[in-house]
C-alpha cells in the first residue's frame, strides 16, 4: 500500500482590491490560512504604492547599518531594551550575543505614544522612536510611509478576521480586531540589516545569517522583504505577507 503523505500547507494570496472591500466574503481564504495545518499567513497581492515605499526604504539598511559606530552608539535606546532605535549584538542566539544582524526599531505611527508617565512606566512598550536625522535625512519619513501603509493593510484585514471570527467564536465581540487596530498607537517597526558571513563562518558550512525561530512581541505582524511591522491586539497572533 502507498504510504499516505502530508500536504504541505500553501501560502494563501488575497488581491488588494477584495481586502479593501468590507463585504467581500474572505472567509474560505482566512479559513485555509489561519485554520488548523495552516502556515498561518496570508499574502496580499496589488497594494498602491507599496512598491515604491519598499524601495524607499530597505535600501537605506546598508548606509544605516555601516553609519560610524559613534553615530550609531547615538542611536541605542538601553531604557527600552532596545527596543527603539539600533541594535546589533544585544540579542542572543542560545547563549551567545547574535552579530550576523542589526534591527533598527520604530513606531510608524508615534513617535511619543502615551503620556510621559506611560513611558516611564513601560519603556519597552511605549517606545520613543530615535531617528539618524542629522546623517540619514530621507531615513525617518520613509520609514514611517511603509510602517503606516504596513498597518493601514493589518486594520484592512482585521474587518475580514472579525467577520469569520464572529461566526466560528460564540460571544465574539463585534469588530474587536478592527476597532483595536484603529485605535492603537503601540506599533513597533523593524528594519533588518544581514551581515555577510566570515570565510569562517562559511567553512564551517553555514548557508545564512537570517533571523531563525522566534517569538514576536506583537500579536499580529505585517511583513515585506527584512522590514516587519507587529501591532498589539491581545487574544492574537498572524502574520500576513506584503
Amino acid at each position: 500500500m502507498p504510504t499516505s503523505t502530508k500536504s504541505v500547507p500553501e501560502l494563501v494570496i488575497i488581491q488588494y482590491e477584495d481586502l479593501i472591500n468590507k463585504d467581500a466574503d474572505l472567509d474560505e481564504a482566512i479559513g485555509r490560512a489561519y485554520g488548523p495545518g495552516a502556515l498561518g499567513v496570508i499574502g496580499i497581492r496589488g497594494i498602491p504604492n507599496f512598491v515604491e515605499r519598499k524601495k524607499a526604504l530597505l535600501p537605506q539598511a546598508h548606509q544605516l547599518a555601516h553609519l560610524p559606530k559613534e553615530s550609531l552608539a547615538k542611536l541605542e535606546d538601553e531604557k527600552s531594551l532596545y527596543n527603539a532605535g539600533w541594535s546589533h549584538g544585544r540579542e542572543k542566539l542560545g547563549d551567545k550575543p547574535d552579530f550576523a544582524k542589526g534591527s533598527f526599531y520604530f513606531n510608524p505611527l508615534c513617535d511619543k505614544p502615551g503620556t510621559e508617565d506611560e513611558r516611564k512606566k513601560y519603556p519597552y512598550s511605549y517606545i520613543e522612536n530615535i531617528w539618524p536625522s542629522d546623517e540619514m535625512p530621507d531615513f525617518e519619513p520613509a520609514a514611517k510611509a511603509l510602517g503606516k501603509l504596513m498597518h493601514e493593510q493589518v486594520v484592512a484585514l482585521c474587518v475580514h478576521i472579525d467577520k469569520f471570527a464572529e461566526k466560528k467564536v460564540e460571544n465574539y465581540v463585534e469588530n474587536c480586531m478592527y476597532k483595536a487596530m484603529c485605535e492603537t498607537i503601540k506599533a513597533k517597526g523593524r528594519l533588518l540589516y544581514y551581515f555577510p558571513l566570515s570565510e569562517e563562518e562559511l567553512k564551517k558550512g553555514q548557508a545564512d545569517s537570517w533571523i531563525g525561530w522566534h517569538n514576536d512581541s506583537g500579536f499580529l505582524t505585517s511583513l515585506t522583504k527584512k522590514c516587519r511591522l507587529s501591532c498589539v491586539l491581545n487574544h492574537f497572533k498572524s502574520q500576513i505577507v506584503l
